[in-house]
């Protein structure tokens, strides 16, 4: 039986096509958090499209004021289909959302998957500013995206092992050399919830084998592997995590941090995304 997330991701995929101009199929599909600025990546500007307006997505803005919106244009002439913001599983609006915009790049033949958010720093020598190149994750929502969309899967028991690609990773890593940017290399924790961490699940986190903590990605690298594509996922280490002795936390300096650090990594995925395609 087809799932809802199946029926509403094809319905999604043929709106794209009809609503851009000189429609080429995207041959990767670039996810950016809140704070970073996408539209960087684009040769000549792009065109845009609110993600509320795709079937099944939510009309409300998300707690940062702003509604999410999707990209579609040229990256070192490569066609993209990027998002500028995203749903969350904190807004409680379900896993659909979270997801959707990704599969639907999947139904237009999107097989290339690349992630970006920001998070908090576990490790003392990954300093706030630092990318962190996720090589596994632990997801403590103790759900999945999977759940009722088996439909959508050729096998619905998906080997987790390598679901963040190295061959991608790698094509990233070079790239991103070239313009400054050094990733390093870590395992993500996401976890329920938009409040930031308090020192004691901070240092679970650590003896869980965590180097940076945050809310998101996870279940779309759940999802974009279980779909065959290949999946990366950077995030971005806006500030430390809490210990008893650090200033209250701001979301504001997140965004700050995201804003700041957004150009180098674009200018490094621009030339990272033509070099893994004609590779």
């Amino acid at each position: 039986m087809q799932s809802e997330l199946d029926s509403l991701s094809l319905q999604a995929a043929e709106m794209l096509q009809n609503h851009f101009k000189e429609w080429r199929k995207p041959q990767l599909f670039v996810e950016c958090g809140t704070g970073f600025e996408p539209e960087k990546l684009f040769d000549d500007g792009c065109q845009s499209l609110e993600l509320n307006q795709l079937p099944g997505m939510p009309r409300h803005k998300t707690p940062d004021q702003e509604h999410p919106m999707l990209l579609y244009g040229s990256a070192n002439g490569i066609p993209v289909l990027a998002t500028r913001g995203h749903r969350h599983l904190y807004e409680g609006v379900g896993i659909l959302p979270c997801v959707l915009p990704l599969c639907a790049a999947h139904q237009l033949g999107v097989n290339t998957v690349i992630l970006l958010d920001s998070g908090l720093s576990l490790q003392k020598e990954i300093k706030p500013g630092t990318w962190v190149l996720l090589t596994d994750f632990i997801n403590y929502h103790h759900i999945s995206p999977l759940d009722g969309n088996h439909s959508m899967l050729e096998n619905a028991f998906p080997d987790m092992t390598c679901a963040l690609s190295q061959h991608l990773n790698s094509e990233l890593m070079n790239a991103l050399h070239f313009v400054g940017v050094s990733p390093r290399l870590g395992i993500y924790l996401s976890r329920p919830g938009s409040q930031f961490c308090t020192v004691s699940e901070a240092n679970a986190a650590r003896l869980a084998g965590a180097d940076i903590i945050g809310h998101d990605m996870v279940m779309e690298i759940i999802m974009g592997h279980a779909l065959g594509c290949k999946v990366a996922a950077f995030s971005l280490a806006a500030l430390m995590a809490p210990d008893f002795y650090s200033q209250p936390l701001s979301r504001a300096n997140v965004l700050d941090v995201c804003r700041f650090c957004s150009g180098d990594m674009m200018r490094g995925l621009r030339r990272g995304i033509r070099e893994y395609i004609e590779g």
